[in-house]
């Protein structure tokens, strides 16, 4: 089957669904709100993203070691208000806040907000709480990208591209 697709870069997820609709691609990963909308518009659904790889790291935030070493104070401020904001989204007091904030900056509202925060804040698909890092969930990434020709194999262990001395920093974890 693998000969039988042909694989092109398309861009980010706006881009994807566009493509999609505009029949320029016949399959493409999305995510919430672009899931439903495709549905919606007579798409076909394949699969979830976790059904084809149950553990991914998908949202993230990623610097350079260079620069994490030029700016280990920025970094770590960086991570405790990521982590702070993780936080205040899974505190359901800020449900409203959080679909307001939402819709404002995505362009949806009302049934479509509500799935896509219900999606995003999903225990076993969403949102990682204290925005954790997902190990096993980075080396499939890595393996994906290996597979896809984008990383030689063999693929380096995870630890080549994850330090998460700065984050047990950041949280006093373990310092």
């Amino acid at each position: 089957m693998q000969d039988d697709c042909q694989l092109i870069e398309v861009g980010g997820w706006e881009s994807r669904y566009r493509a999609l609709l505009e029949g320029k691609i016949s399959a493409i990963l999305l995510t919430e709100p672009f899931v439903r909308n495709a549905l919606a518009a007579n798409c076909n659904l394949l699969a979830r993203d976790f059904e084809m790889i149950p553990s991914y790291q998908g949202t993230c935030g990623a610097t350079s070691r260079h620069w994490a070493e030029q700016h280990p104070e920025r970094l770590s401020r960086y991570i405790r208000a990521y982590v702070e904001a993780t936080q205040w989204c899974f505190d359901r007091r800020n449900r409203r806040s959080c679909l307001d904030i939402l819709a404002r900056h995505n362009e949806i509202d009302g049934p479509a907000a509500e799935h896509t925060l219900d999606t995003l804040l999903d225990p076993e698909h969403g949102l990682y709480p204290k925005a954790t890092i997902n190990l096993p969930g980075v080396a499939a990434a890595l393996d994906l990208r290996a597979e896809l020709g984008y990383l030689a194999c063999p693929v380096p262990s995870v630890e080549k591209y994850v330090d998460l001395s700065y984050y047990r920093k950041a949280l006093s974890i373990g310092t």
